[in-house]
């Protein structure tokens, strides 16, 4: 019998990416009890946490007699920074292809891609763009994941394969939909002067020097697009918006708007880059691996332009729409959202696993793209009257 190698997979430790890329194993295959059973002790986690790493141990020590893939670790996201259990690591084999999946900080998977020491990994696009900026010729364009792969000028073998497709029930369209996300700039005030677009109103903010507040990890990012933009760095975004005086504004991650609708917060135009769970793969490893290969066929990456990514956007979009109402200003068409006319030629075009290092060709993927983008917002607008209609 032929021995498989082992595919390594980075995923985040806690979380509910964590929850919904384990969730997703089932359909893999994989022991549903076991799967259970670690998802049960991972919700426990958060209020088992403790500042004393004896006390935080005794929980880890139940854990472990449950099931060995755990370990602790600081939880920095609170401000006590307590110890927490996560998960740490399992190995299962999936369709014959024997996969070590591994527990990280999220940012984490991108770094671990970025020194080749891992074959893939479920990352977001806000952290691969936090850690690989400096892969990319203009790291502005890239406001869509689909543009990621054609922007890679520099060497490296990270790319993405395609979305994860990872959702959690929405209470406002009582369904389940995608864990999308978008990188708005959000204010505390409905009086605050309505730029036409985003961009128009930051490039404002940038010539006349008011404040934007902007958590840590992402003000590379921000600053890379808006070098004269007066960023301050904060861990609440939010919070530091609602404390500052009139005219302060933020950008930060929003997915269905709740914690903005409870501050009394309004988001405007639209997003500078979209995100969402992805299938982010060492194409260098991929070439040479036919585990790997097989890994990331089953776990079915789904394109851009695809029809089940398009029904998710519809969702999550229309959630939004409809959770923050008139508190979102300036909000953008579905169409404009999903695709802006200058996309295609900064690299929103299709690929497939099929494709060369997964980057669509100037030569001959236009064209395919600009038909695809017709077609997308016909789709576009179909499922959002039926979605409307059904909500």
């Amino acid at each position: 019998m032929q021995q498989n190698f082992t595919v390594t997979c980075a995923i985040p430790r806690t979380g509910r990416t964590f929850e919904n890329f384990l969730a997703k194993l089932k359909l893999l295959g994989v022991d549903e009890q076991e799967i259970n059973k670690i998802l049960e002790i991972s919700k426990q986690s958060k209020a088992m946490s403790r500042t004393d790493f004896q006390e935080a141990s005794k929980f880890l020590i139940e854990a472990l007699q449950e099931l060995p893939c755990f370990g602790l670790f600081i939880d920095r996201k609170r401000g006590h920074r307590p110890y927490r259990i996560g998960f740490l690591g399992y190995e299962w084999l999936i369709n014959e292809v024997l996969v070590r999946i591994e527990g990280e900080e999220p940012h984490n998977g991108s770094s671990l891609m970025r020194l080749d020491e891992i074959d893939c990994a479920v990352v977001g696009l806000d952290e691969l763009l936090t850690m690989t900026q400096y892969y990319l010729r203009n790291p502005t364009l890239v406001t869509k994941w689909g543009m990621y792969n054609y922007n890679i000028d520099k060497p490296t073998g990270i790319r993405i394969a395609g979305s994860a497709q990872l959702t959690r029930y929405n209470k406002v369209l009582g369904r389940e939909v995608q864990d999308m996300v978008g990188f708005f700039l959000i204010a505390k005030s409905k009086n605050q002067p309505k730029p036409k677009h985003t961009n128009d109103f930051l490039t404002h903010l940038s010539i006349c020097g008011n404040r934007v507040f902007v958590k840590g990890r992402y003000v590379e990012i921000v600053q890379t697009a808006y070098p004269d933009l007066k960023i301050v760095s904060v861990e609440d975004v939010e919070d530091a918006v609602m404390q500052a005086e009139s005219g302060s504004v933020g950008l930060e991650i929003v997915q269905t708007g709740n914690t903005l609708k409870r501050k009394g917060l309004v988001l405007y135009g639209a997003p500078l880059f979209l995100s969402e769970s992805l299938y982010v793969v060492n194409y260098n490893r991929y070439l040479k691996n036919e585990s790997l290969q097989k890994f990331v066929h089953d776990l079915n990456p789904v394109g851009y332009f695809e029809d089940q990514h398009i029904q998710q956007f519809v969702l999550w979009y229309l959630a939004l729409e409809k959770n923050l109402g008139d508190s979102w200003i300036n909000k953008p068409s579905i169409t404009e959202l999903f695709c802006d006319p200058q996309d295609p030629n900064n690299g929103l075009r299709p690929y497939r696993l099929q494709t060369r290092y997964w980057q669509p060709d100037d030569f001959y993927k236009q064209n395919e793209a600009i038909t695809l983008i017709e077609e997308a917002k016909v789709k576009l607008q179909h499922y959002y009257q039926e979605y409307s209609c059904g909500s």
